[in-house]
């Protein structure tokens, strides 16, 4: 039954290694925490809300798989038992999806991607695409490669950046406490659970205990960490009990369940004022009156049949400015999905000709709205 009548919402869900695991299963995982998500996540799905899951848990199934003691303490013994644990890992999601007819789709990550323009580009679209697709993107480290140094410690930091990613509307974090207390509840009786946090305070951060558990990298403190972070890119986070998934259903309602993060500012304000104030034009595109009305009066995307005329050097991924024919003064301001070379080829086609003109596409639309700001 659908309990949700929020308005669709990107939704990033992260559910760390100590709420997955289990050293008392066979497999070393807890499929009956699973099998909770997954039903829930097949319901919000149904309900139109588009969902990312960023997992953890592959190094211990992989200690699991491998009848290791413990976890290894080398970084090539972290990589390797990683690598086993990784294919474990999906096989479980695969076959508890499959029981909703719901395809994944793993995805591996590594931090140093998020810093190269193309790969964070491609990265993003293929996700946004999986969405379209009605896919469920699983997503993970790519623990095999990432050295020590560009490791994101935590995937509780990469639930922040893969939310800013794909510009979602809320983060939730499924951990094995209720929430975020004011001390830890652990070894504190009297700790109290903090249920809505409006700013991300150096008191805040030192209320949060960085205590561990045996297989996961990081504790409180990295989720609050990773809260900070996602709220400064206007993300809503959330941190609520892995055992009772179902509970998402009421954060939908605006209901006090676990610690509520408030968003500092709107996540596509934050992203278009990024774009209109940080990023350097490496080029212009000239559009005719009809693309110009479409973008300012109507809200819509640049598509190529708009385009006249192209001018600077830029590849995919590079913020270009636009204006009208025969103008200098730009109007708006985005990030193009083709390069100068590939525009050359589809301006003034209709989108529908593009794959048989490249012979492939990155999508119908040359900057997306979600990418384009409008200069005053």
């Amino acid at each position: 039954m659908d309990k949700t009548n929020s308005k669709s919402e990107k939704i990033t869900i992260k559910i760390g290694t100590t709420t997955l695991s289990s050293l008392n299963s066979e497999a070393g995982i807890n499929t009956d925490i699973i099998g909770k998500l997954s039903d829930v996540i097949a319901k919000l799905k149904t309900s139109g809300h588009h969902i990312v899951l960023v997992t953890s848990g592959a190094v211990a199934l992989g200690v699991k798989k491998l009848n290791l003691s413990k976890k290894p303490t080398t970084i090539l013994g972290k990589q390797a038992t990683a690598a086993v644990g990784q294919a474990q890992l999906m096989q479980v999601y695969e076959k508890c999806f499959s029981k909703y007819n719901i395809p994944i789709a793993q995805i591996l990550l590594t931090r140093d991607g998020f810093a190269q323009r193309e790969i964070y580009i491609n990265a993003r679209e293929t996700i946004l695409e999986l969405l379209n697709m009605n896919v469920l993107p699983v997503i993970n480290e790519n623990d095999a490669v990432a050295s020590e140094e560009i490791r994101f410690g935590d995937n509780d930091m990469l639930s922040a950046m893969v939310s800013d990613l794909i510009s979602a509307n809320r983060l939730i974090i499924l951990t094995d406490e209720e929430g975020f207390y004011d001390s830890n509840p652990k070894t504190n009786k009297t700790a109290k659970l903090i249920p809505i946090i409006e700013k991300i305070t150096p008191e805040i951060e030192k209320m949060a205990c960085g205590t561990g558990s045996e297989f996961s990298s990081g504790g409180m403190t990295s989720k609050v960490q990773a809260a900070k972070l996602a709220t400064s890119l206007g993300i809503k986070t959330h941190i609520i009990h892995g055992k009772q998934p179902e509970k998402i259903f009421d954060l939908l309602e605006n209901k006090n369940i676990g610690t509520t993060f408030l968003p500092q500012t709107n996540s596509t304000e934050k992203r278009k004022s990024w774009i209109a104030h940080t990023l350097i034009t490496n080029g212009k595109i000239y559009v005719d009156s009809g693309a110009q009305t479409a973008i300012l009066n109507n809200g819509k995307s640049l598509l190529p049949a708009g385009i006249k005329k192209i001018s600077g050097k830029f590849e995919r991924g590079s913020a270009i400015e636009i204006c009208i024919l025969n103008s200098e003064k730009s109007f708006a301001k985005g990030i193009t999905n083709y390069s100068k070379a590939e525009l050359e080829k589809i301006m003034g086609l209709k989108s529908t000709d593009i794959e048989k003109t490249l012979g492939y596409t990155y999508g119908e639309t040359v900057i997306h709205r979600d990418d384009l700001v409008i200069l005053k």
